[in-house]
């Protein structure tokens, strides 16, 4: 399966590593939400702007619908997600 065997590894090679995976099975919010932890917005931008997340998100967009990235500063300074 393509998140355990490719995204998850992937996001830890590049310095994103999974905190949270949250799945909802009913009403209209997003039904899979994974947040990352990462220790500061530059270790975010070098992470996103890599040809390794450009594949892995090329990849992930076969396989989903309505897919949205935010980031949100932790509340208790710890960093982002």
């Amino acid at each position: 399966m393509f998140v355990n065997d490719r995204l998850a590894p992937g996001l830890v090679e590049i310095g994103l590593p999974p905190h949270d995976v949250y799945y909802t099975a009913y009403g209209r919010v997003p039904q899979i939400m994974v947040v990352l932890e990462v220790p500061d917005p530059a270790a975010l931008q070098r992470a996103m702007k890599s040809s390794r997340w450009g594949a892995l998100k090329r990849e992930l967009l076969q396989y989903i619908e309505d897919y949205q990235e935010r980031v949100v500063k932790a509340n208790d300074d710890s960093g982002y997600f």
